[in-house]
């Protein structure tokens, strides 16, 4: 076996030089690589807990966002954009969520919106919008009813194709030609037969397709001989379709696997080719991702024919993409490959735990402990469940899809039970194939630009109708359990940017005018929330695969409307004529049982703010008819730090403030309540304490300080349409029966999408078992380390 010279290259690593005669490699191909992946590539894997549906009820999912470079999580914290399309493809719904740590959850409510048919679910990020390959994550679900009908199709109609391995076929040059048979769907037809015939009318070869309706031929084509294939059914009408056109100059390339762990490389040419080749040296390419490795190829004097038998450790985990480039760096011949060996796959045993009169606990081990975290989503479904068609998992989304350019057929299966005869389909998918999804001119030529970052969050965008005076600052209140801060305008600036804002849809935004005495105006703006999302058509969808299976399933279905509408009556909706009891403010930042509410005795010991301030252990000066300080506060303890004692933190009604002039005739009288404390509470920047006090509703318009919060006439509002969704906890939907034919094929018991096992190497979670004796659970996960799982494991319960 000649040596292999290998040269693993990731985009920002140090370049190291080799002894290789075809200096294209150095000068051309890893600058290209350098600049075309040196930003990583994530594909992004949601499991959803079903893919049928019914109005009512949620579609839940848990999603995975994997760096492709490091087969990891990509922990960079990501807006997750989620979309919802029609049968043609058309928006109907936008979802967004955050991911934090590759991880992300959350739901989307199948409303009455939705109409009986097809659907698409698209997960995308920001980032990915810096690439030309599209790497968002496509799903098809189906929203039922008993009213479905079943559409026939004309089977008799087929697509056939005959795809010459590496690209082409050369005259002379023993040669690998895939074939692929397709129904109008798109989909793969078995056992369809096919006999190949030269011009002469002799047999050269035959073929049978598999269950994707492929299969794959050896023959030695001449190039002034006309090749036809004989095509069809066992029985039916076949077809007539000439071969691709042989080239009379060229080089061929064959790739099979001789073993369980060899693979052979075969490179053929004729003499015409050898002629113009010369001593030109050809180098072979093994690569994805910005991962690169590289073998000189020569061929021996006077012969024709190459080969190479290569072991695991000479290719990528996953797929890899094979090229064969001239001296000049330009690709000849491509061909995807898998390497199996080296993927991180783990298993899980499931177990009970315990079994009461309402529900069970089951446990998850690992198949060894590997000594990191491990996160998981589980589906809970009955025993005979319908409703969980996805043909893609999580090894699927990420190990092999995002480098082929054209549609896979149930590509899960490759991962599932594997076997030689699964290794056998999955390199006859990649033959038939044909070259990569990344076109070599774009990595030469287009490289990407970091023009979309690691977008967090939404940003707001505002402009003032109105000139904002000197002494006047914009108050900006984010939402619930956040801090007000203040907008800080460049002079002559008429609008403001805020980026970054973990803003919920529905969450009200507030803007005030405050001037240097701390009263509120309320200012005329125009405001506008950008979170990042596109309006977009999905162009490409996946065949619809699942429709003639539900279709048939509910066409004898008389009980299938068995989610019941949801009647309760929340009691915070209901409206009450009369006074209600005003509770007391509750501060975000600080506990309800530490605020101490001000009583007509602590007005009368406390007549003023300062008073109070002066009694709970601080220093106070008042210098009413002094320049900007007018009332200084500092700590009775001294600092390490500095000879002068420090002041507190202030704030009124949890806006900060950076003097303490505010406090200047302000009336105990006007507080609800308030929180002082001499060590700072922890808080940032609180060395000598912090002050915080809580004003009454319905003070004076007129009063100082801040207790017109209250007041809205104030404040300009702006509710958020477009922020992020906000994460619901699962339940399970009412259903009208647990008994009937419907529920055991389309209901769900439960969904668990935050499991996860740490060091001891299993875990457990518990859920109503609804009465089932036997269960199916659907687990997809993924380790710190990049172990990849996904099963489909039958729980036995007996209830009773």
């Amino acid at each position: 076996m000649r040596s292999l010279r290998c040269f693993l290259f990731i985009a920002f690593s140090t370049v190291v030089v080799l002894h290789a005669q075809n200096l294209s490699v150095e000068t051309k191909i890893k600058p290209a690589f350098k600049d075309y992946f040196g930003m990583p590539r994530a594909s992004i894997f949601l499991h959803l807990n079903k893919s049928s549906f019914v109005k009512g009820e949620h579609l839940w999912f848990k999603g995975y966002i994997y760096n492709r470079l490091k087969n990891n999580l990509l922990k960079e914290p990501l807006n997750l954009y989620v979309g919802i399309y029609d049968s043609l493809g058309r928006p109907i719904k936008r979802e967004l969520f955050i991911s934090k740590e590759g991880l992300s959850h959350g739901q989307v409510l199948i409303d009455s919106t939705f109409e009986t048919g097809t659907y698409y679910l698209k997960a995308s990020t920001s980032w990915m919008r810096n690439f030309r390959e599209d790497d968002s994550f496509i799903s098809q679900f189906e929203v039922l009813s008993r009213k479905n009908k079943i559409r026939k199709l004309n089977e008799k109609e087929l697509d056939i194709q005959f795809l010459p391995e590496g690209g082409h076929l050369v005259s002379e040059v023993l040669g690998t030609v895939g074939v692929k048979v397709l129904n109008k769907r798109g989909y793969g037809v078995q056992d369809i037969t096919g006999v190949v015939f030269d011009n002469n009318g002799d047999t050269i070869t035959s073929f049978r397709t598999n269950r994707f309706g492929l299969s794959k031929f050896d023959f030695l084509p001449v190039k002034d001989k006309i090749y036809t294939a004989v095509v069809g059914r066992d029985g039916g009408n076949p077809q007539k379709i000439v071969l691709p056109k042989i080239h009379s100059k060229g080089i061929g390339m064959s790739i099979r696997r001789v073993s369980s762990d060899r693979i052979m490389i075969l490179l053929g040419t004729n003499r015409a080719t050898r002629v113009d080749l010369g001593s030109k040296p050809l180098t072979l390419l093994f690569h994805r991702d910005g991962l690169l490795k590289h073998m000189e190829v020569e061929f021996p004097k006077d012969e024709n024919y190459i080969s190479h038998i290569l072991d695991p450790s000479s290719f990528h985990p996953g797929t890899n993409i094979v090229t064969l480039i001239d001296n000049q760096g330009k690709p000849l011949l491509e061909r995807l490959v898998f390497n199996r060996s080296s993927i991180k796959r783990g298993f899980l045993k499931t177990s009970i735990d315990f079994v009461d009169r309402d529900s069970v606990s089951v446990n998850i081990k690992l198949d060894q402990n590997r000594g990191d975290l491990h996160y998981f989503s589980a589906s809970i479904l009955p025993e005979n469940t319908k409703a969980y068609g996805h043909y893609s998992n999580i090894f699927s989304t990420f190990l092999l899809e995002p480098y082929l350019k054209g549609y896979i057929e149930n590509p899960k299966y490759y991962f599932t039970e594997v076997s030689n005869q699964k290794d056998d389909d999955l390199d006859l998918l990649l033959l038939t194939q044909g070259w990569s999804k990344y076109r070599w001119d774009n990595t030469f030529e287009n490289p990407p630009m970091n023009i979309k970052g690691f977008e967090t969050g939404i940003d707001i965008y505002g402009r003032l109708n109105f000139e904002l005076r000197k002494n006047q600052d914009i108050m900006f209140y984010p939402g619930e359990g956040m801090l007000p801060q203040i907008i800080k305008m460049k002079e002559g600036s008429g609008s403001f940017t805020l980026s970054n804002f973990l803003l919920n849809r529905g969450d009200n935004l507030k803007f005030t005018i405050i001037d240097a005495n701390g009263r509120f105006s309320r200012p005329n703006l125009y405001v506008m929330i950008d979170d990042g999302s596109t309006s977009d058509l999905l162009h490409e969808r996946p065949l619809e695969y699942l429709s003639t299976n539900f279709e048939y399933q509910l066409s004898d279905s008389n009980n299938f409307n068995f989610v019941l509408p949801d009647n309760t009556i929340a009691l915070n909706e209901v409206t009450v004529e009369g006074q209600r009891e005003e509770g007391i403010y509750v501060s975000p930042f600080v506990s309800e049982g530490r605020l101490i509410k001000v009583t007509q005795k602590t007005e009368g010991n406390y007549p003023r703010l300062l008073d109070l301030i002066r009694s709970s252990g601080f220093n106070v000066w008042e210098a009413p008819n002094t320049g900007y300080d007018r009332i200084r506060i500092t700590s009775k303890r001294p600092s390490a730090l500095s000879l002068t004692p420090p002041s507190p933190r202030l704030y009124v009604d949890d806006i900060p403030y950076s003097d303490f002039n505010i406090l200047m005739d302000f009336p105990t009288g006007r507080l609800e309540s308030y929180f002082i404390d001499r060590s700072g509470n922890g808080e940032q920047g609180a060395a000598g304490g912090v002050i915080r006090v809580y004003t009454k509703k319905g003070v004076v318009k007129d009063a100082p300080g801040l207790g017109r919060k209250y007041v809205s006439s104030d404040f300009f509002e702006h509710t958020v349409k477009n922020g992020f969704s906000p994460v619901k906890e699962f339940y399970v939907p009412k259903y009208a029966s647990l008994n009937n034919t419907s529920f055991h094929n389309f209901g769900t018991i439960d969904w668990q999408p935050n499991l996860e096992i740490d060091k001891n190497g299993s875990t457990s979670f518990t859920f109503n078992h609804l009465n089932m004796e036997r269960i199916k659970i659907f687990i997809e996960g993924i380790g710190e380390g990049g172990v990849l799982y996904s099963t489909v494991e039958e729980v036995e319960i007996n209830p009773n």
